[in-house]
């Protein structure tokens, strides 16, 4: 038993507390969400069949690959028949690009085009049936796709993920048997995992150390038993352990990197789980199996009311849809992303088992610390339904070094803080981006004056102590250094979290100036505004229902103010408030009132 497995085994037995309120399986609601999406995009096609996204008027990447996929899951399943005409004429466009090399992420098309084609075969004239089978088998995928040992070795990274799902789809439906091909980019993949069993594409973002788990237990559900089965398989178990560790009780996957907070990261995790509920099920173990079906449950259901809209929000937020506010900047367009979730839900009800019983999972019981190897360098914190997630080094064009998320179970997730702000976003944002980075830490004065910000430090340079003084149900605490940060000599930050809140307590080693403390402060999600005022020590936030104080509890003759610029962010437009004092030293607290 790993570690990992052993920590997720103590938390679902060593509590009954559940923190979320009871919810629906998320099984009973994939096929109703997906539906949604996709009858939207009927809209879309043209009279060529291709999918057109409705902001950038064009067909972008993997759109009508998509559209198909998700559209042909759903008639799989019994749902959308009358657009069964709709599914054929995209599907032809698709295969074509397929076949003919069109485009160099064919290996995006082929498991979309495979569910469709399965779920169409046997209602089109059988010259057209053919057809398709010709175009989805008789191509060499190690010729057709973008990214293989012949096209571009140096990028073999979650796009060979894609591959090795189609090609495992095709041969178990006896459309394709390229076995070589899975066989020599299953082991080159497995080369991009780390000890905790997460996948490493370039800068380590959060959403694709999932995306290219998803694509690989789709290609065991497929039927893979190949040489390197063995290995494949405990290293998806261990990632999907490792996740249910970094999910936020809210049922938020973690911000870091690129194509995060889109509403399909919560959909790549919850497939994850069904497929991981129905292997501990095989096993014996409900109480495992029931952990994973709850965690899916949670994820959909902290996306739900985007998906439920019309038109959908594709991104955390709720700015017009035509803003794209979110959206990441070259890639990642409304239409493609909005039928990916589609997709996805379309796979995830087809490996889902009704049948297996929800039960407690990580995000809502005890309390825990989970820390990534380095090339993630996040750290996790939860107790009492109190959730944080750290990036002890960040990537700046999404995020910023620091305290970045703060959730409260039962809570909306934007409402204090689900990742941070960054001064120069590889995304668009309706308003002027920050002129700073901001994340919830310390600023401090060099000696010519000028101000410095954790939030702005990042890189090789820095390095990062660590040490876990308490971790259990009832209160969770670590000490974090940050040596070797420019223009001072360390940065020291005391966690606790309890019942009470999260309380940090910042210091500045050998320092006597002005210290300081950042903390955003939620404006608008894009359509809910938010009240924010100061009142004596504290910044208070009331947003619809739900109220947080950020108090500063130490010293006692510390300045609050708010600065005059916008912070946007993907899921809103933030202000950031200061705590302000002359102490090398300043403590607060942020808590549910």
């Amino acid at each position: 038993m790993t570690n990992i497995e052993e920590k997720v085994r103590q938390l679902i037995r060593g509590t009954s507390f559940i923190h979320g309120k009871r919810i629906p399986p998320a099984s009973s609601r994939y096929l109703h969400l997906a539906e949604n999406i996709v009858r939207q995009a009927v809209f879309w096609q043209n009279e060529d069949g291709r999918i057109i996204d409705p902001y950038k008027k064009k067909e972008t990447n993997t759109l009508t690959a998509r559209f198909v996929g998700a559209l042909g899951l759903l008639i799989l399943k019994g749902r959308c028949l009358d657009l069964a005409g709709a599914c054929a004429r995209a599907l032809t466009p698709a295969l074509e690009d397929l076949f003919h090399k069109k485009t160099d992420w064919g290996e995006f098309i082929a498991k979309e085009a495979c569910m469709a084609y399965i779920a169409l075969k046997d209602q089109v004239q059988p010259e057209l049936s053919a057809r398709w089978r010709h175009l989805l088998g008789d191509y060499d995928p190690e010729q057709s796709y973008g990214r293989t040992f012949t096209n571009n070795p140096s990028d073999l990274h979650n796009y060979c993920t894609f591959a090795i799902a189609g090609e495992a789809l095709k041969q178990k439906y006896g459309l394709a048997d390229n076995g070589d091909f899975i066989e020599r980019y299953v082991e080159q993949q497995l080369t991009r995992f780390d000890q905790n069993g997460m996948y490493n594409d370039p800068r380590s973002p959060m959403t694709y150390d999932m995306v290219p788990r998803m694509n690989l237990s789709l290609a065991l559900w497929a039927g893979y038993t190949g040489q390197h089965y063995e290995k494949l398989s405990e290293t998806l178990k261990l990632g999907a352990l490792s996740q249910l560790l970094y999910q936020s009780p809210v049922g938020e996957c973690p911000f870091g990197g690129r194509s995060n907070q889109q509403n399909f990261n919560e959909v790549t995790f919850a497939l994850i789980c069904e497929f991981e509920a129905v292997r501990w099920v095989k096993q014996g173990d409900l109480a495992m199996a029931g952990a994973f079906k709850r965690a899916a449950a949670l994820a959909i259901n902290s996306i739900e009311k985007y998906l439920q809209e019309t038109p959908i929000f594709f991104t955390k937020n709720q700015f017009p849809a035509e803003t794209q506010h979110g959206r990441q900047i070259g890639y990642g367009f409304y239409g493609a992303y909005s039928l990916l979730i589609a997709s996805q839900l379309g796979f995830a009800s087809i490996l889902a088992d009704e049948n297996i019983k929800e039960a407690k999972c990580p995000a809502e019981c005890g309390g825990y610390v989970f820390i990534t190897e380095k090339s993630f360098h996040k750290i996790f914190a939860m107790c009492a339904g109190h959730h944080i997630e750290i990036d002890t080094n960040a990537d700046f064009d999404y995020d910023a070094t620091g305290l970045g998320r703060v959730h409260f179970a039962n809570c909306p997730a934007e409402f204090v803080l689900s990742i941070p702000i960054t001064a120069r976003p590889g995304y668009l944002v309706s308003c002027n981006a920050a002129p700073r980075n901001v994340s919830i830490g310390p600023g401090w004065l060099a000696d010519n004056g000028a101000r410095h910000w954790l939030a702005d430090y990042s890189g090789t340079a820095n390095s990062v102590c660590m040490e876990v003084s308490e971790e259990n149900a009832k209160a969770t605490a670590f000490k974090l250094e940050y040596r070797n940060v420019g223009n001072c000599d360390g940065i020291i930050e005391e966690y606790r979290i309890d019942n009470e809140g999260i309380a940090i307590k910042d210091t500045i080693r050998n320092y006597d100036k002005e210290f300081a403390v950042q903390i955003p402060l939620l404006v608008t999600d894009g359509m809910n505004k938010s009240e924010i005022k100061i009142d004596g020590k504290s910044f208070i936030v009331k947003y619809g229902n739900f109220s947080y104080r950020a108090e500063c509890t130490y010293p006692e003759n510390a300045e609050l103010y708010i600065e005059d610029f916008d912070a946007p962010n993907r899921n809103g437009i933030y202000r950031v408030g200061v705590f302000k004092a002359h102490s090398n030293t300043i403590e607060y607290k942020i808590s549910l009132f």
